[in-house]
């Protein structure tokens, strides 16, 4: 009777997500979501009582402490008004769609990337395009073919850097260049750095300054803070601020998310001790893999990367093994012979079982 009345999209959309709510046998080994293998800085927990918590208060509306906090860890690199805090980094990737996307709006995105945002995308009515990454080319980003497909039909461009799922991680120059070619076009480019914190600070877009350009970061992968749900969005250019103002709800995250926060980006030396294990880890594991299975295009200290073999259940094959992956069906473009793979701590246990 009201389907009438509704976004059409809610009904042509099948909701698609790796995000699965199954039990997990106690003794797999999990390689499947994107956190980090070491945890979280355990020193930020010194000092905190939830007693001193009045759960009946409301939190922060906008949380300009941490706001205040990010602007000093990022050196000034933005000013305070020019970030905003989220629930996750997917929270600020929402608002984004909510004032960005409508029914036939266009986005240009690249496969296999965040599946998450494409399903977003649809149900709010857009429609997403993409360039489809090449098996031949180990999936590699190409620039050249992605800035040429940029274009004045599209309302914005997608790119996660570090990608999800291969681990890959675009040049800041090449990010630059297309913010430029969508600038000139009057597109907006949202840059997800949900896995920034495993590359080099230097290479993150917030050290941009462009008016079409929105970062978006989590507490999630690198801090360790998952479960605390923390994102952030950078947003320099001064419409663009405005108009993600008038979507974003107050009071985003709790008080003792945003106190986490603060005493988890004091401890950059943890990402970085995190990033050295991750990369001998992973050049290990990659090591042991090379002759018998595809891998893609990686950098070493990003904890996640794509792996295929053909005419092969890749995700059946490792889950015999009891490792959990994701599977490469729940990506597009990509089917059950390919899976993305976390880097875990116990690296000798996962070779272990590869060879089982």
């Amino acid at each position: 009777m009201m389907k009438s009345k509704l976004r059409k999209s809610l009904f042509e959309v099948r909701r698609e997500s790796y995000v699965k709510e199954e039990s997990i046998k106690k003794d797999i080994l999990d390689c499947s979501l994107g956190t980090n293998p070491y945890g979280f800085p355990h020193e930020i927990l010194e000092g905190i009582s939830l007693h001193d918590f009045d759960c009946s208060i409301y939190p922060s509306p906008y949380n300009d402490s941490l706001k205040g906090a990010l602007v000093e860890y990022w050196k000034g690199t933005f000013d305070k008004e020019e970030v905003f805090i989220g629930t996750g980094s997917m929270g600020c990737l929402e608002k984004v769609n909510k004032f960005a996307i409508r029914e036939g709006s266009k986005v240009l995105g690249y496969a296999p990337q965040f599946s998450e945002y494409i399903t977003e995308v649809r149900i709010m009515g857009g429609v997403y395009e993409y360039m489809s990454l090449k098996k031949g080319e180990d999936f590699e980003f190409n620039y050249d073919e992605f800035i040429g497909k940029i274009n004045d039909n599209y309302t914005l461009v997608y790119i996660d850097n570090p990608n999800n799922p291969t681990g890959q991680v675009i040049p800041l120059d090449v990010i630059e260049d297309i913010t430029k070619k969508a600038l000139e076009k009057e597109v907006i480019v949202v840059v997800d750095e949900a896995y920034g914190d495993f590359m080099d600070i230097k290479n993150s877009a917030v050290n941009l300054e462009y008016p079409n350009l929105i970062v978006v970061r989590s507490f999630s992968k690198g801090f360790g803070l998952a479960n605390l749900r923390v994102g952030y969005a950078v947003i320099k250019g001064r419409d663009l601020r405005e108009i993600y103002s008038k979507v974003n709800l107050p009071f985003q995250i709790s008080t003792l998310a945003e106190i986490f926060a603060i005493n988890a980006i004091q401890h950059r030396k943890f990402i970085q001790k995190c990033t050295r294990k991750i990369s001998n880890n992973k050049k290990k594991l990659l090591n042991y893999m090379k002759n018998e299975f595809n891998i893609s295009a990686t950098a070493m200290e990003v904890p996640i990367v794509l792996l295929w073999k053909e005419g092969v259940n890749l995700y059946e094959y490792l889950l015999k093994r009891d490792i959990l992956t994701v599977n490469g069906a729940d990506f597009a473009g990509l089917d059950s012979s390919y899976v993305r793979l976390r880097i875990p701590q116990d690296i000798k246990m996962l070779i272990k079982r590869f060879g089982e």
